[in-house]
């Protein structure tokens, strides 16, 4: 039967009808979840709770409660989400189940459901990569580095202008070689724990070149398994020189001492599970999810746990020496800062902390002390006499001095103070204890910075201070006098706590010297993820 044209028009009328009064009853019902949510009431929509109660509610006020997610965006940021795994994260926590579910019926893809829970994953997934699944305050203590910035409704909005969800979310990733290198290595590490990891080695004497035995071949397959050494070359149990040239790759990789035999500290270290390393990896993808994408086009960057001070130039590492850091119980403080000069022949004024824990229980013991420290006392800018003062009655609380150390070979800052002046009064600096530089773990200080070779990083910084030269450092320095030297340019200062990174000579790992992994890994783990 044929239809008259009068006819057909007539039913077109009436399905874009009842089309236009289902999408107004769609924006009602958006409108009624929105308003909930921005009331504060826990709202679950298919069992899951949503979580942006800021963003979302915002997002819908904005757009007049209008439906945005067509099957097409749909589909796409399924696919996002489906691979959150590969950045530690889990697709879980984004309603991946729930919403591949209503996107494969073609009606409940359309459903309010389904729209308000993609949204509220979109600013999840999205505000996960622009700050951090994380609060690193709460999960490592007073964190104050550089945080990435941005907004996830902000994203969203940007992603349903130019459509490409794919190419949008891969610019929200970390743009350093160490996220991308971390990505790879929990792919690796995870095959290898689907092919059963590797075996504990046994305890014994050091394994050193030379030996023979079931201990050296189980050596060989255990550095086998992570790619440190080819079994097939040396199918025997004979401690080879190329067995100990892995050994010292391995120790390299892990900050050992790099010895090329397998002492209890390499044994340890061969001997942590791969899940272990797994989440250790996870762990490190959200500090660097922290970390702002722009340190500045010349920044000293110094890592914690890995006892090293990196400068880099234009994305080019320029610098780097080996430094000594707090001990676990004076931690040296994660924040950013700016250097703006140095010091050569520093005064030291005592800080609070090593002034009441350290010096006044010395010297209330023997006022001697501080002559032996070539230390002073001060009131003001006035100098008063050690003896004259009541030493016993001083205490936190009450105590009107201040104690300032003169320069001096034996002055605690050495020869060079670096300075970005913050709130924690951690600087870098020089030291006179060398000794503690041969130790591959290095956490001795009370919280500052210690070089290694600090007018090596002097002569560095003179490449930028023209005026200046070598022999004119060594002049003042011998002059014992204190001399303050401006940069022209400043520097930014980060200093981290990265336990496992990838640089130019590969995947590395670091003892969590502070203990702080365990805190970030449970909580990476919590079902409920967090929002900015």
């Amino acid at each position: 039967m044929k239809l008259s044209i009068k006819l057909f028009c007539l039913i077109l009328l009436t399905v874009a009808g009842l089309r236009t009064d289902a999408l107004a009853q769609s924006n009602e019902l958006i409108r009624k979840y929105t308003e909930s949510i921005n009331a504060g009431i826990p709202v679950e929509i298919e069992g899951d709770l949503i979580h942006s109660t800021n963003l979302l509610p915002e997002f819908y006020f904005e757009n007049q409660f209008q439906r945005v997610w067509t099957r097409n965006l749909q589909s796409s940021f399924l696919e996002i989400i489906k691979t959150a795994n590969r950045h530690g994260l889990n697709p879980a926590d984004y309603h991946y189940r729930v919403l591949d579910s209503l996107y494969k019926d073609p009606v409940e893809s359309q459903s309010t459901s389904a729209e308000l829970l993609f949204t509220d994953a979109f600013l999840m997934y999205a505000s996960h990569f622009l700050n951090g699944k994380l609060n690193p305050e709460e999960v490592e203590g007073e964190w104050q580095a550089v945080r990435r910035e941005g907004n996830a409704k902000s994203f969203l909005k940007q992603c349903l202008v130019e459509g490409d969800f794919e190419r949008q979310f891969e610019q929200l990733e970390p743009e350093s070689q160490s996220y991308r290198g971390l990505v790879e290595s929990l792919v690796k590490y995870r095959e290898i724990r689907k092919a059963g990891g590797w075996s504990v080695l046994e305890a014994g004497e050091t394994l050193k070149p030379g030996m023979t035995g079931a201990r050296v071949e189980a050596l060989k397959k255990r550095l086998m398994v992570e790619g440190y050494f080819n079994l097939e070359l040396e199918a025997n149990n004979e401690y080879t020189p190329q067995l100990a040239e892995a050994v010292k790759s391995f120790q390299q990789h892990h900050g050992l001492e790099v010895d090329g035999n397998v002492g209890k500290q390499t044994l340890a270290m061969l001997n942590v599970p791969v899940q272990e390393k797994i989440a250790k990896i996870k762990a490190n993808l959200e500090r660097f999810r922290w970390i702002n994408k722009d340190l500045g086009s010349h920044y000293v960057l110094v890592n914690i746990a890995d006892y090293t001070m990196k400068v880099f130039k234009d994305d080019t590492l320029s610098y780097q020496q080996t430094v000594v850091v707090g001990k676990p119980y004076r931690k040296t403080p994660v924040f950013s800062d700016t250097m703006t000069y140095f010091v050569l022949n520093p005064y030291w004024t005592v800080p609070p902390t090593i002034l009441f824990n350290d010096v006044l229980p010395e010297v209330k013991k023997n006022v001697g002390y501080l002559q032996t420290k070539n230390m002073k006392v001060l009131r003001g800018n006035e100098e008063v006499s050690a003896e004259s003062v009541d030493w016993n009655s001083l205490s936190r609380s009450n105590f009107p001095y201040t104690i300032r150390q003169d320069p001096g070979p034996a002055n605690a800052l050495g020869a060079v103070k670096f300075m970005f002046p913050n709130k924690y009064n951690i600087y870098i600096h020089d030291t006179p204890s060398r000794e503690l530089f041969n130790r591959p773990d290095r956490a001795f200080s009370s919280g500052c910075v210690r070089l290694n070779k600090p007018l090596n990083f002097v002569n560095y910084l003179l490449n930028d201070l023209p005026e200046w030269n070598e022999e004119k450092i060594q002049e003042v320095l011998k002059s014992g006098k204190d001399k303050t030297i401006m940069l022209k340019k400043p520097l930014n200062v980060h200093i981290l706590y990265l336990t496992a990174w990838y640089d130019e000579n590969g995947l590395q790992f670091r003892n969590d010297v502070y203990q702080r992994d365990a805190a970030v890994i449970d909580a990476l783990e919590e079902g409920a993820p967090g929002m900015e």
